[in-house]
């Protein structure tokens, strides 16, 4: 078997260089530093590089590949980075043409066909990639020929003229098979964190993987193609990688990432109780569901240094709720606050607004009544001391999602974004175009929403000194496109 050189890029924005006023360099590519250690756990003989693009650009990424002359290039991106990915994937086949170009990620596993075509990359991988990566590696690395690799599962590829697209690959159980991620490949130092912080430095992780709701705006389809649709990490595995983090690189808060923590209540009361016993004196935060909550978890919550989360909350209308599938109820809503300011976890509410969905085939959406109320909501949650912040954006019809699905049924999406995929990352801009809503009532309503976000930073200050460049920087882009 030949030692192969691999070279794992988190795919650059062709937009903004870097990508930084929309938060990106906050937290480093998660997904290429598991696929790095997944792969290094596999086989030794292979050289690996990371690159993340989005944090130093196109012309930079382009030169480390170069510099770096790897025999095959793994790309991973999402929708708004889809340009600057399939750019990177025909600028690497010019002027490497022997090395072998794969394409993953969310917006590669929704639209495999479409990225295979736009990238001119040799493979594209559906669903979760670690172990479909692997084998690509061992089989090259075998000197295999691409057209042996026509029964893989997990890929699209192109063979004989003909684009064949293959199951994705089967889960890996339980998740704690997969090693930590290849912290080392990276310099943890150069990744701010989240802007709201106890202590630092910060690092993030993932407690578990998928989501066993079913929201009509969530577009990860990564994490429904395969079976179980939500995977746990053991307490112990989590608080391993904790403790490793802290030891080697002096890691004194983690921020998990995961889709929502509290979906299975044992298993959250679990962790907590590892977090407390193992007492590292590292402070956290995570995201969670409104519900099912409880006083219990609230309370462990606080024992094991949790001070700070997100809560879905989405709408102040029920009937929103109702029409997106999120399955809470607004009644709930101020209870769960209400039990995590009883232990005093922060809390940062999560809004949309012009939210969108399907009733027997009717279209339905939010009006500007119903968004304004949906804000009037949010600030009734700060003002009553329930929420200490609130974060919103409006309503994006990502592909792989349901919404995307309604938005194309009915026309919605807007002919300067169809396929653009790069101008997407234009915070604060309409994707859909909605009846009876005009271009004012959108401004009107962004500069409402964009006043009581920056209302609650100034009013709670628990942002650092080094994070107020980039809140201002992410005032003012949002503000830019108000006009647009």
């Amino acid at each position: 078997m030949n030692e192969k050189k691999v070279h794992l890029v988190f795919a650059p924005s062709l937009l903004y260089s870097p990508y930084e006023v929309l938060g990106e360099n906050m937290w480093p590519p998660m997904g290429i530093l598991y696929l790095s250690s997944y792969l290094r756990s596999r086989m030794a003989n292979v050289e690996i590089k990371i690159t993340d693009g989005c944090k130093i650009g196109y012309k930079s990424t382009l030169q480390e590949i170069k510099k770096f002359k790897p025999d095959i290039v793994g790309i991973s991106f999402y929708t708004t980075l889809a340009y600057g990915a399939s750019k990177l994937a025909q600028e690497v086949k010019k002027i490497l043409p022997s090395s072998i170009v794969v394409m993953g990620g969310a917006h590669a596993t929704t639209l495999p066909e479409d990225t295979l075509k736009a990238s001119g990359a040799d493979i594209v991988i559906i669903g979760e990639g670690e172990k479909t990566f692997s084998r690509i590696v061992r089989l090259i690395s075998q000197d295999k020929n691409l057209s042996e690799f026509a029964n893989l599962p997990g890929i699209c590829i192109k063979i004989d003229g003909k684009v064949r697209q293959n199951a994705p690959s089967k889960f890996i159980t339980p998740l704690d098979k997969i090693p930590f991620p290849a912290w080392d490949l990276i310099d943890i130092a150069e990744y701010k964190g989240w802007y709201m912080s106890k202590q630092s430095p910060e690092a993030t992780m993932f407690f578990s993987r998928g989501c066993p709701y079913n929201c009509t705006f969530c577009s990860n389809r990564v994490w429904k193609s395969s079976q179980p649709v939500v995977r746990f990490r053991s307490p112990q595995n989590i608080v391993d990688e904790m403790e490793y983090l802290k030891n080697s690189f002096s890691v004194k808060e983690i921020f998990d990432n995961s889709d929502e923590f509290n979906c299975n209540l044992e298993h959250s009361l679990a962790v907590c109780r590892e977090i407390k016993k193992r007492n590292l004196g590292i402070t956290w935060k995570t995201q969670l569901r409104v519900s099912p909550f409880t006083e219990e978890l609230a309370k462990e919550l606080a024992a094991s240094g949790c001070w700070y989360v997100h809560l879905g909350v989405e709408s102040g209308n029920q009937e929103t709720l109702n029409g997106i599938k999120k399955k809470i109820d607004l009644k709930d809503v101020e209870l769960t606050c209400k039990l995590l300011k009883k232990y005093n976890i922060k809390v940062m509410a999560l809004f949309m607004l012009f939210n969108v969905w399907e009733e027997n085939g009717k279209l339905c959406y939010e009006d500007v009544k119903m968004t304004k109320n949906t804000l009037d909501f949010a600030w009734k949650l700060v003002k009553n001391n329930l929420a200490d912040y609130i974060s919103w954006s409006i309503a994006t019809p990502y592909p792989g999602s349901e919404l995307y699905d309604i938005a194309c049924k009915h026309n919605l999406l807007n002919p300067a974004f169809r396929d653009s995929w790069e101008s997407w990352q234009k915070e604060g801009l309409f994707i859909m175009d909605l009846p009876g809503v005009s271009k004012t009532d959108r401004n009107i309503i962004k500069l409402k929403g964009e006043f009581l976000r920056m209302m609650c930073l100034l009013k709670r200050k628990y942002f650092k000194l080094k994070d107020l460049p980039f809140l201002a920087k992410r005032a003012l882009h949002i503000l830019r496109y108000s006009a647009k």
